[in-house]
């Protein structure tokens, strides 16, 4: 018996199949008081954060915590994740160190439901977050200094609110980072109705877990697909990552990137399968990008991205080398015989 789709059949569950839907659920003039940006403040072990509603952009632009001359992130947090939490938090800080002003959005009252319901409830989410910035950028907020970060569903977050942005305005975001886009209810969908490279002036993805939470379509400018992309190295290696701690891992290796600036090294692919098969060594000429803020725009595509399995992860130019693959180079996998577990 040969395995094959003919005789196993093709996934069709909730998180394989959920068709997704382009049918907004606008949100009523009385509930957007709920929806909210909060700035953070001061980099120090309990930064403080100043939170404005909808109606209160004009006060938020005064906000002493913000300098429209420096660079400006908007991060977006994942399904049932909030600002006040550890990403955010650890996102608002690293981003302080790096001089952005940091705002983060605050949607809970529309994401905190059954995930179908929030995958839907985003869009609106994005048209009203865009007309927030809107305000903002007549108080001299400059899209040419602004990017996005969403992690999982905030990643598509992120898709409606530039898509918006340039609709109410006229004007492009200047980037858009996706750390792992939510595939559940948007993997069957168009660009219109997800993340992609068409919604600000550079796109780029982290994709850890393409097969669970994850997607699998390089919908960005640069795609970085990390250890092939499905699942990730255990930070104990004998246990496993499963599909949450995979899918997570592009947020912990974007703070490493920013904290650690030009040790990513990712190798160029020729496809996707490539990266998941990890046949990207060896090629020539071998062509390469940085994960992180010194991603080279112009050299856009499919890569591979090898890791190790505790943080910072990254490994240099070792990961370049075929010989350093954590599995193989861990586990003796390429080897005949091996009794060796490291």
């Amino acid at each position: 018996m040969y395995s094959s789709k003919a005789l196993e059949g093709y996934p069709a569950g909730y998180l394989a199949d959920c068709p997704g839907t382009n049918i907004p659920r606008d949100i009523p003039p009385g509930d957007l008081k709920y929806l909210a940006i909060l700035v953070q403040g001061k980099e120090n072990v309990f930064p403080s954060k100043t939170k404005y509603n909808y109606y209160q952009m004009k006060d938020l632009a005064k906000d002493p915590h913000l300098d429209f001359k420096k660079p400006t992130v908007m991060y977006v947090a994942a399904f049932l994740d909030h600002p006040q939490l550890l990403f955010a938090t650890t996102t608002g800080l690293v981003y302080r160190k790096l001089g952005y002003n940091v705002l983060l959005l605050d949607a809970t009252r529309f994401t905190i439901a059954a995930y179908p319901v929030a995958a839907n409830n985003i869009r609106s989410v994005g048209k009203h977050a865009a007309k927030m910035l809107t305000t903002l950028s007549v108080s001299g907020l400059d899209p040419k200094k602004l990017e996005l970060v969403g992690h999982s569903l905030g990643s598509h977050t992120i898709s409606f609110i530039a898509k918006n942005y340039r609709l109410q305005t006229g004007k492009n975001i200047s980037r858009i980072t996706g750390l792992d886009p939510s595939g559940p209810c948007f993997r069957n969908l168009g660009p219109e109705d997800r993340l992609d490279q068409t919604d600000a002036d550079f796109v780029d993805v982290i994709e850890t877990n393409i097969d669970g939470y994850g997607m699998a379509a390089p919908v960005g400018h640069v795609n970085f697909y990390v250890n092939g992309g499905e699942f990730q190295p255990g930070d104990i290696l004998w246990i496993p990552c499963n599909v949450i701690c995979s899918h997570i891992r592009a947020f912990t290796i974007w703070i490493s990137a920013l904290l650690n600036p030009n040790s990513f090294i990712a190798m160029k692919c020729d496809s996707v399968q490539e990266a998941r098969n990890k046949d990207c060594y060896d090629k020539n000429p071998e062509v390469t990008n940085i994960v992180g803020l010194n991603t080279d725009k112009n050299i856009q595509g499919v890569f591979y991205l090898a890791t190790e399995n505790n943080f910072p992860y990254f490994m240099g130019l070792k990961g370049l080398k075929k010989e350093n693959e954590f599995f193989d180079s861990k586990l003796n996998l390429s080897k005949d015989t091996s009794w060796s577990l490291f």
